[in-house]
């Protein structure tokens, strides 16, 4: 005779069972319903492939690039930027696509606001990103930091706008910048 302490473990068991033996007859792999899937959320809102030129400029610095390969950079007389470089300006490029920022502080927001802390009329770095064109498709200016120095505030060209976007993006577009016009 069977007892109720084996019956219990076996009714238990048996909907798993029943379960696996639907997806082996059926062929359906089982959803991972934990898994977000990814959504670019930055402010460059083309596929980064499409970027064909960056200019960059901070203080009496200044460099432009145009994409010559996936990950391969020169400037326009053609000299090829070595690897490490293409790969951070690609990277860089890659992240205004991606990243989105912390915040956004609304032009109504800063209405009656003296922005003069965040220096954006005199940015830390500016970057120009170029389709095809002669005209940009985004030009950003990266400003001061937050007081606790983990965010920097950004402005788009033609945005009143402030944006608050994790440092390591501006630290991208100086690193690039500084790879670039390193003698």
């Amino acid at each position: 005779m069977i007892s109720t302490r084996t019956i219990a473990p076996m009714l238990v068991a048996a909907p798993a069972f029943a379960y696996l033996i639907g997806l082996v007859l059926t062929g359906a792999q089982p959803t991972q319903r934990q898994l977000v899937s990814f959504e670019a959320n930055g402010v460059l809102k083309s596929p980064p492939e499409r970027i064909r030129r960056v200019e960059l400029s901070r203080g009496d610095q200044s460099a432009v690039v145009q994409r010559t390969g996936e990950r391969i950079w020169a400037t326009p007389q053609g000299t090829e930027l070595g690897a490490e470089a293409g790969k951070q300006v690609s990277m860089a490029v890659q992240v205004m696509h991606t990243s989105g920022p912390v915040r956004v502080i609304s032009s109504e927001e800063l209405e009656g606001v003296d922005i003069a802390g965040f220096e954006l009329n005199a940015p830390e770095i500016v970057a120009k990103l170029y389709e095809a064109g002669n005209e940009p498709v985004l030009t950003i200016r990266f400003g001061a930091r937050n007081p606790d120095g983990f965010l920097q505030y950004m402005q788009i060209e033609g945005d009143r706008s402030v944006y608050l976007m994790s440092r390591f993006v501006g630290e991208g577009w100086t690193a690039s910048l500084e790879q670039i016009v390193r003698p």
